[in-house]
């Protein structure tokens, strides 16, 4: 995914340019913000944790300029002379959309999660199909990534192009594994990683990562119902 700064009023090749000044502060408040990195990870964006900040910051200057400027001419339109008032409306703003900048990177992250998870059950299912058609294991993922599981496609796209190249089929599923921001994506293909080193049969591991999500699936709603229930007694 292509680095963005949400609510930024300058192309981000700008920011990087004029984000310089601001690595001192940047780099301070990175560590006010340890999660910020795998956040940026998991999203795709390849920027570091304090280029990031840095150029949020940048782009926060500017829009606390711009709404300075904007809620002076109103306020003094209304009101006459509001220049105390403008300064710190335009700053409790400005503050509010530098974190939102900041979280945009964990918003993005959670958005790919519920993408991978929603289509992570079918196309396990699609899988063992293709598998137990005698279909290659790196056939069968390039299909998957030509089909329409969205962010699970992509993420088995990533993985087929790196074999391509000549990298190892397993080193490169463990990897996948490794940076994948959904635990239940994660634990399938370090199974499956696990029973490819033993020899196992594949259908037989993908059958048992099938039964255990299912079964995970299950007892998350079980225990989303049972949190219901009390609530539901409450307004009866």
């Amino acid at each position: 995914m292509k680095t963005k700064i949400p609510f930024s009023f300058l192309p981000l090749r700008i920011l990087r340019k004029i984000s310089s000044p601001f690595f001192g502060i940047a780099n301070k408040l990175s560590k006010s913000f340890p999660s910020l990195s795998l956040y940026l990870k998991q999203s795709e964006m390849t920027v570091s944790s304090q280029n990031y900040i840095a150029m949020s910051l940048a782009a926060s200057l500017f829009f606390f300029l711009f709404m300075f400027i904007l809620f002076s001419i109103v306020l003094s339109l209304l009101i006459g002379s509001a220049f105390i008032l403008a300064l710190f409306i335009s700053l409790l703003v400005t503050l509010f959309i530098f974190f939102q900048q900041l979280l945009y990177p964990k918003l993005v992250a959670g958005r790919k999660i519920k993408d991978i998870e929603r289509n992570l059950l079918p196309a396990l299912q699609d899988i063992l199909v293709q598998l137990n058609s005698g279909i290659p294991l790196f056939t069968i993922m390039t299909n998957i990534s030509q089909e329409n599981y969205g962010a699970l496609s992509k993420e088995f796209s990533h993985a087929v192009t790196q074999i391509n190249v000549g990298l190892p089929q397993i080193d490169v599923l463990d990897d996948l594994a490794g940076k994948n921001p959904s635990p239940y994506f994660r634990r399938a293909l370090w199974q499956l990683v696990n029973g490819l080193k033993m020899g196992a049969d594949t259908a037989g591991v993908v059958k048992d990562i099938i039964s255990t999500l299912s079964e995970e699936q299950l007892i998350q709603v079980q225990r989303y119902g049972g949190q219901l229930n009390p609530l539901a007694m409450f307004y009866m």
